[in-house]
């Protein structure tokens, strides 16, 4: 029994695989000059994004070593404040200083 549209002479059947071997072998598909432009441009900016971020990191790091210097500047600040409040203390006793003038009033 044959099927109706199934049966292929030789001569059919070799031209059926010649075009399913043509189909696999197609030409390679472009994008056009509009996509590729538009690939290009994300690819650019993708590489200004990861140098600004680059720099961004650098300016953290060095914006964190002036933080640490500026503490332990704070910190000498602090020790030197407290070393003049004593030694005024003890030249004048507990007195309070006027910083405009330098008056000392006595503290009762």
């Amino acid at each position: 029994m044959e099927l109706i549209g199934l049966h292929h002479t030789h001569h059919q059947h070799s031209k059926i695989n010649k075009q399913i071997k043509m189909e696999t072998v197609t030409e390679n598909k472009v994008l056009n000059q509009e996509e590729l432009q538009t690939l290009k441009t994300i690819q650019e900016e993708t590489q200004s994004l990861i140098l600004e971020l680059g720099e961004i990191e650098l300016i953290k790091i060095q914006l964190e070593g002036r933080k640490e210097k500026a503490k332990e500047y704070l910190s000498e600040l602090s020790q030197k404040e407290q070393d003049f409040t004593q030694s005024v203390f003890t030249k004048y006793g507990k007195v309070s200083i006027n910083p405009s003038t330098g008056e000392i009033n006595s503290i009762s």
